[in-house]
């Protein structure tokens, strides 16, 4: 008899878990059954598309269960992966920290009711992370080792993911527009809730979540505590990381475009100056055909010159023998 498995262990924290093809044929084996409970959503993505959408209703009237709708699927050569999603509202909550409008510190914290549209599979399968699958070895069971991975959505993931942003766009810039005696009723709730709406609406579609309510308990207590055992660490020094990994890049870039646009000034330069070489050139072409036809125009006019000056003296010649011609008769 096969044994039924549900596809997470803590369901208050597992919301989402991506099983690959692999491991469809190994952890998740022909002598196991999947169990697929209320409110939970089994999506089938071959080739980045989902093919198929299995609910808790439609798996119980499939003949053999789980295992025949698998043996459906699985086809060779495919790349093929199996999502489950917990479509229910859950809750997280991150703090909430700013200065009032008369600069007074406000502490608290939010509890938003989020969902994950199991109609957006792809973009929650890329917020999923590998989870280790560790198992105690050795005779007293001190020795903890990793079995494997799994690739789950956890509920602290998305609290880690959504703290800084939700403070730095929703409650810090909301708490600046009200003083610290109008905290407590209900135009600083249903502005809050308002501005989560809109301000997150583009990072919860990005992520597959929708949001559908907010409320924020304000206390510094409460707010301590949370800073203590659920504030960003170390999601906050990956995203720190990966902004300093995309400010290198961004800096690359703009050298590199620096070279391109120095280069093509070069290039320019080069031309302009080529031109002007020709153009030079061309100048000076003209100046010595100019001088060359004033040498040839000077030496006609010399030319001339001898010729009259010949025919003068050829003239006083003629002349002088006139005369003498004159005198002897």
């Amino acid at each position: 008899m096969s044994k039924m498995k549900h596809w997470r262990e803590d369901p208050e924290e597992e919301l989402a878990c991506m099983i690959e093809r692999g491991e469809l044929s190994t952890f998740w084996n022909s002598n196991v059954d999947l169990v697929v409970g209320p409110g939970e959503t089994l999506i089938w993505i071959k080739d980045g598309k989902i093919e198929d959408v299995v609910t808790q209703s439609r798996l119980n009237n499939i003949g053999g269960g789980f295992r025949n709708w698998l043996a459906t699927k699985v086809i060779s050569g495919q790349d093929v992966k199996m999502l489950i999603v917990d479509n229910k509202p859950f809750k997280i909550q991150i703090g909430a920290e700013g200065n009032t409008s008369d600069n007074v510190i406000q502490e608290g914290t939010a509890t938003l009711t989020l969902r994950l549209n199991h109609e957006q599979a792809n973009r929650i399968a890329g917020v999923l992370k590998e989870k280790a699958v560790k198992v105690t070895r050795g005779f007293f069971r001190k020795r903890e080792v990793i079995e494997g991975y799994e690739t789950k959505l956890l509920r602290s993931d998305i609290e880690q993911m959504f703290a800084e942003e939700a403070n730095a766009k929703v409650f810090g810039p909301t708490i600046r527009r009200f003083s610290a005696a109008e905290f407590g009723n209900s135009n600083v709730s249903s502005r809050i809730e308002s501005a989560a709406q809109i301000e997150l609406k583009n990072t919860l579609e990005l992520w597959g979540m929708s949001l559908e309510n907010v409320y924020v308990a304000w206390g510094s207590n409460e707010y301590q505590e949370w800073m203590a055992t659920r504030a960003p660490t170390q999601w906050g020094k990956i995203a720190r990381r990966e902004d300093a990994i995309q400010d290198e890049k961004w800096k690359d870039e703009d050298s590199d475009r620096d070279r391109e646009r120095k280069r093509r000034r070069k290039r320019a330069d080069f031309e302009d100056d080529l031109d002007d070489e020709d153009q030079d050139f061309e100048i000076e072409a003209r100046r010595r055909k100019s001088e060359k036809r004033k040498r040839e125009w000077n030496r006609e006019d010399r030319k001339e010159d001898r010729g009259d000056e010949l025919d003068e003296t050829s003239h006083s010649e003629n002349m002088e023998d006139v005369k003498t011609d004159r005198k002897r008769t």
